[in-house]
């Protein structure tokens, strides 16, 4: 009997380490797919541009990583992952001063974008930024590393917000705030699909600055409201591309004229 009961004991034993091995050979050690983030592309109302070998009609969704007209903070997005048993993306950020990668965030896996709206951002300085993509086994996957380099807001001067204007009378004034060679008026409908822009580059000593809105395309919106905004550039040689910043937008109503006429 004492045998027997000896002979079960091993059995029992014998089965629980086949088990073990099996689940141990059954823990996911594959890690995701490695994550590519976003370059900066351009800007609203640039060329088209060719990326992933597909012409891309530049926007404020698919530009890559820029600045945000609702603070002084840079966005990064990256391509869809393509895993589905992911759990959260670790956010990476260092710069040209502080070196040493540090850890910002850690957000859902079912974001495409990361804002990092962190006061610690100085302007002019060039930042740089990667993931890692962890999955549900704890697995990770480290992106490559894209950079940007914010620039001081320009500083709104008319028309103001939710003011009515007539199509012959539309100026986009402004007045400098720090350091941009270039800028840029941009116009949106309603429904925040492009519209116009203009360009105008200045010299370092010009403080306030306008550019005109054409009188046949306000004509055109009479009736309807429009945002618009002001974008400064300025060359960055580190990055080879331009730093930027996005003004605050405003909304403004164009006022349906009256025709006159003799009766």
């Amino acid at each position: 009997m004492k045998n027997i009961y000896l002979i079960l004991v091993v059995i029992s034993a014998v089965l629980l380490i086949s088990c073990a091995g099996e689940d141990k050979l059954k823990v996911d050690k594959i890690p995701p797919v490695s994550p590519i983030l976003i370059p900066h592309l351009g800007d609203t109302g640039d060329l088209p541009v060719i990326y992933e070998n597909q012409t891309i009609s530049l926007n404020d969704e698919n530009n890559g990583i820029d600045t945000v007209p609702d603070g002084d903070w840079i966005r990064i997005l990256w391509q869809p992952f393509l895993d589905t048993d992911l759990s959260h993306v670790k956010v990476y950020r260092f710069n040209e001063f502080q070196t040493t990668p540090v850890l910002v965030d850690s957000i859902p896996s079912s974001n495409r974008y990361y804002l990092d709206s962190s006061a610690a951002l100085n302007y002019e300085t060039v930042y740089s930024y990667f993931i890692d993509l962890v999955d549900s086994s704890g697995n990770t996957a480290r992106s490559d590393t894209v950079a940007y380099a914010i620039l001081s807001k320009p500083q709104l001067i008319s028309p103001d917000q939710n003011a009515s204007v007539t199509p012959a009378d539309i100026a986009f004034r402004w007045a400098r705030s720090g350091f941009a060679s270039k800028y840029r008026a941009v116009v949106f409908d309603a429904n925040y699909e492009y519209v116009w822009h203009q360009d105008l580059v200045v010299s370092f000593e010009e403080d306030q600055m306008s550019i005109l809105f054409p009188v046949n395309l306000a004509q055109q919106y009479a009736g309807q409201s429009l945002t618009w905004r002001i974008d400064s550039f300025e060359w960055n040689n580190t990055l080879q591309n331009y730093m930027g910043a996005e003004s605050f937008e405003r909304s403004m109503h164009i006022v349906q004229q009256r025709k006159t006429g003799k009766q």
